[in-house]
């Protein structure tokens, strides 16, 4: 048996999904999903809700149900409602990579580190190449104090997309926060592109010209960085 949402092969006596977390043995879930979907991309949340909080009554092995209601709860606000939800999803499917990648953000946007840490891990003992995941988890990591680990999640996901500039920007304040100013200064240099971050490394690189007595060198890049933030806001 394969699964009609992402392909995987399934055994017969599987009931969900072990990549997506699809319920597999019923079409009629599928089918019910397409209504809360329909209402939610067109804006319409509580109608949405309200189908999807149907739909989990009446099918409550749906790991996919649990986890769409759980992100309707996380866009409306409700965090605990959604942590509530995606944890029953991991419950019925536990290798839901992106239910449990998911359940971090909810737990990071909670304020709870230990918990989106946790989270994240879980992510990536199903797919050690999950990309956000290392991401996310190193910047749970970094709020926890942990930088170490941080710094080792952060590189791992250079390697993996070079193009994340912003985890080359929290490499650069962790070596800053180690007082390594060359490696510092050497990542911010890297995360100096059009992206994201680039505001603010050239702002911590203009502070470590500072420090070292190259005042033109910093006022040049902070104007630089003046330049970027009102082009930002003209945007």
């Amino acid at each position: 048996m394969r699964c009609s949402r992402c392909g995987r092969e399934a055994a017969q006596t599987d009931k969900f999904c072990a990549e997506c977390g699809m319920f597999l043995r019923d079409a009629w879930v599928d089918r019910r999903l397409l209504l809360p979907l329909t209402l939610e991309t067109e804006g319409r949340d509580r109608e949405a809700r309200r189908e999807l909080e149907r739909l989990v009554e009446a099918q409550p092995d749906s790991a996919l149900a649990h986890h769409l209601l759980g992100t309707v709860y996380f866009h409306q606000g409700t965090l605990d409602r959604a942590i509530e939800r995606y944890e029953e999803a991991l419950r019925l499917a536990p290798s839901f990579v992106v239910c449990s990648y998911d359940l971090g953000v909810a737990h990071y946007h909670r304020g709870n580190m230990p918990g989106a840490i946790q989270a994240f891990r879980r992510c990536l003992e199903i797919d050690p190449r999950y990309n956000a995941a290392h991401y996310r988890l190193a910047i749970a990591l970094f709020h926890a104090g942990e930088l170490e680990q941080a710094l080792e999640h952060f590189e791992r996901c250079t390697t993996l997309t070079p193009e994340y500039l912003m985890a080359r920007y929290h490499i650069g304040v962790i070596h800053e926060r180690r007082q390594d100013p060359d490696a510092a200064a050497r990542e911010f240099r890297s995360s100096m592109d059009e992206g994201v971050g680039e505001v603010s490394s050239v702002y911590h690189l203009a502070m470590i010209h500072r420090t070292r007595g190259d005042e033109q060198t910093a006022t040049k890049l902070l104007d630089r960085a003046r330049e970027f933030g009102r082009a930002a806001a003209a945007g």
